[in-house]
Formats: structure tokens, sequence, C-alpha cells
């Protein structure tokens, strides 16, 4: 791992409790409420796949979460600000930082008596929920840093008219989420003097104010193409056609996780000119769009199975094939976020919380969101920094514990220090991995699994050990 990412992990050390150096500086205009929050992620983030009534200690606990989430001073902004801080500050020591942008819903369609939900879904589903636009700061290696921006609402229903929704302004479309969160963080990357921010996202953000934005912004980007946009100036008057004139500029390749395959891909980029779509073009505004092109498409692809073929977009310079490659390794960590938002929907179980209120669940949420990066970071430490010190990931409890445990006698000498891998590696035996030889790392199921045993278990050795906290 290199030094500005060995750098990071002292900064999210969690040996005085991991949520008290990350929520630090938290603002809820009163002190015993700003104790209380602290608490709470630590009650959650031990029991991540618990309700809230069973991750509490007892009923006073429970009873003085759920006045938490239901104090109007709690709110959303003031419970993610603190977070936010945190991850600018892990950002500020990296060259390269991917911002992650992505939606994801949250169905609480079965919670009858939950106010203030909207429709998700399509009107035929009739699906009851929120929707969370987020962005997720990674490293290139895949290091998370933390979420950088975080929106959480209702829809109020669905329009009467959808024909019309073309001729409607950005700013009065959904999609304008995506605009948004482009100018929120290229606000907050003013500060990153010494790396550069860049945008990462999916289709859905191929939404040409989004490219126009990120022009005048000069806010960084990589996503993937949508649309077969009109190009200037060339005997190829549309992306699909002008790329695939375009010679070839080397091979590279590409590994399919859902198919459990590489695949070999052709390479191929070029600068161009976009041209406005036909809704645009009364605007005096200057309309169009210089960026480059890049596309890869597999080779020859196994009898059955779908070539990948993707087409992105960026504004970062490609005048080489090594430019080319890099690009296209940004916009793969692209799952990231997606890991992420398994482990907030599948780890720590949104979905099945009842608080009956939608703003209770925001905040809630919220809180969740930053429980989801602390654990989806100790996936990816054992990874980036195997050999660095236990201590940056647990406390000196959860280290005493694991070295008590008797399935693990033979890998811990008492007398030697335990690496974050080691460390991680057991809490995953834990979660029922079986770590043999030819096993891949573990991944955030068998984490937060055996984080839940492990958390059981750390309360018991407190108890039996004092000051070990």
């Amino acid at each position: 791992m290199g030094t500005t990412e060995a750098m990071n992990v002292s900064e999210v050390t969690c040996d005085t409790g991991w949520a008290e150096g990350e929520l630090e500086g938290v603002a809820l205009g009163d002190a015993r409420l700003e104790r209380r929050l602290i608490r709470i992620a630590e009650e959650l983030s031990s029991q991540p796949e618990y309700p809230v009534n069973q991750a509490c200690e007892d009923a006073a606990a429970t009873k003085a979460a759920y006045r938490l989430f239901d104090n109007e001073k709690v709110s959303t902004e003031k419970i993610f600000t603190a977070h936010r801080a945190k991850t600018i500050s892990r950002m500020r020591l990296e060259p390269v930082v991917l911002a992650i942008q992505d939606t994801t819903f949250f169905n609480f369609t079965g919670h009858k008596k939950t106010r203030g939900l909207g429709p998700i879904g399509d009107k035929s589903a009739k699906l009851q929920g929120l929707i969370m636009h987020s962005t997720f700061a990674v490293t290139p290696s895949g290091l998370p840093l933390g979420v950088l921006t975080h929106d959480c609402w209702a829809r109020t229903g669905f329009r009467e008219n959808e024909f019309t929704h073309e001729d409607l302004p950005i700013e009065e479309k959904e999609s304008y989420r995506w605009v948004k969160t482009l100018r929120e963080v290229s606000k907050l990357s003013v500060s990153q003097k010494n790396s550069m921010v860049v945008t990462v996202a999916d289709r859905e953000s191929d939404i040409y104010e989004f490219l126009l934005e990120a022009q005048r912004l000069n806010a960084k980007y990589v996503i993937r193409a949508a649309h077969n946009r009109y190009v200037l100036d060339s005997e190829h008057s549309y992306i699909h056609e002008y790329i695939r004139a375009t010679p070839e500029q080397g091979q590279i390749e590409v590994t399919v996780p859902s198919q459990q395959r590489t695949a070999v891909a052709s390479v191929r980029f070029s600068a161009i000119t976009l041209c406005a779509p036909d809704r645009l073009t009364r605007s005096k505004t200057k309309l169009n769009v210089s960026c480059w092109l890049i596309h890869i498409e597999e080779v020859t692809p196994p009898a059955g199975a779908e070539a990948i073929s993707w087409t992105l977009l960026t504004n970062v310079p490609v005048t080489s094939l090594e430019h080319a490659v890099e690009r296209v390794s940004w916009y793969r960590r692209r799952w990231s976020i997606e890991e992420f938002h398994k482990i907030l929907k599948s780890g720590c179980m949104v979905e099945k919380s009842r608080l009956q209120t939608a703003e209770r669940l925001k905040r809630y949420i919220a809180l969740l969101c930053v429980i989801a990066w602390r654990i989806f970071w100790l996936v990816h430490i054992q990874r980036t920094d195997p050999g660095a010190p236990a201590e940056v990931a647990l406390t000196q409890a959860e280290i005493g514990t694991l070295r008590s445990l008797k399935r693990f006698s033979g890998r811990f000498k008492q007398s030697a220090a335990i690496t974050v891998r080691q460390a991680v590696v057991a809490i995953a035996c834990l979660g029922g991995y079986l770590n043999r030889k030819n096993d891949p790392p573990p991944g955030a199921t068998a984490v937060w699994r055996g984080w839940q045993r492990l958390a059981s278990m750390s309360e018991l050795y407190e108890s039996l050990v004092p000051g070990c906290g």
C-alpha cells in the first residue's frame, strides 16, 4: 500500500472507540445528545444486523435511541457533517480520489404504520419507501474514505402526465440530483489542493446538463455513456459510428465478476466535441461539450456469453493507452458504492427498521451510512495495508477477546503484535469464513457476521478484564 493510504489508516484508529473519533465535532446544540449519538453509533455498529431495540443494551438505552431519532435537533445534516469532515481530511492525503455517485431505494412497503413514505419503483409496483442519492469516496486502489454527500427523501407521487417530462427544465426533474451532487462535490473539492477529485457514475448520469455543468466547473468525471450523442465536425455523426471508426490502440484484460471470467477487450479512444440535444439548442449559452471518449469491447466472447462493451466519457485527458486503461480502472471502482449499499441493506438491515416515520428513518439511515462505511473500510484495509497494527481498526478489548479465544490460540503469539489482516481474517472466521489456502480474501458478509459475535464476546471480556476497553 502507498504512503498516503498508510497515513489514512491512522486517522481511522478505533482504540478509544471508533465513533468518538469519527463523529468528533458533531454539533447538535446539546452535549447530552452528542454523547448519546456517539454511544448509539457504537451500539449499532457492534450489532449491525439487529434492530434498535436488540442492538441497545437495555430498555433505557432503547428508549434513549428512539428519542434521539425523534428529536428535531438531531437533523440528518448534523449527523452527517462530522463524518463528512473526517472524509474530507482523509481525501486531502490522496493524489486521486474517486467520488462515486449513485442512487438506491429503501423498501418499507410492509411497514403499514410508517408515515411520510413515498412511492418507489414504477406506478404498477405500488411500493413505498425512501430514496437515497449519495457520493462514496474511495482511492483508486479501492480503500473507502467515507461518504462525501448524502441526500435522502420521499417522493410526493408520480407525475400526472409523463409525456411532458422531456420538456421540463432539468431543475424540475428527479435526475437533477446528478447535477446538484456534482456541484456539491465540486464545492467540497476546493480544499483538495493536492488531490484530483473525479466523479464516477453509471449511465443514468449521462445527462447533457451534467456534462455542461462539469465543463463550467472544471469538475473531473468518468461516466458511462447512455446516449448515442451527435458529434460535431465528423463524417461519422454519432458516438457509436465515430468510435468504431477510430483505430484500435491496444488490448486489455477485464475481469467479469458476474460471469467469473476474464475478458480480452480492444481499446479505442479519441477527443470529441458533443452537440447539445434539440431541447437545449434555443439557448444562447455555449452548449458544445469537449471531452474524451473511451470504448472497450470484448474481442472473442465465449459462446452464449454477453460481450463486454463499455463507452466512457471523461474530461480527464486521454492521450495514451496507459491513460485509457487508468480511466477504465477508475470506472470499474464504481461497484464500490453498490457494495456499500449492500452492506447498508443486507448487513445493517435498514429496511427492517420500524421507526414509524420517514423523518426518524432518515436520521437512522444517515447514522447507519457512517457505520456501513466503517464495516466496508474494515474489509478493505486488510487488503490494502495487511501489515498495519490491529489497533487501527479494533479496540484493545476486541484484540484481547480474539487473543483469548481457544480457536485462535495457535494463530496469535502472545508476545507478537496482531496485524490488521490477522484480526480481520479472525473476525471473518467467526462469521463463517473458512480461510482455506486458495480462498479469496473475506468479504463484507462474513466480516459483519463475525463482528456481531466479536461484539458480544468483547462485552464479556471487558467485564472480566477491567481497564481493557
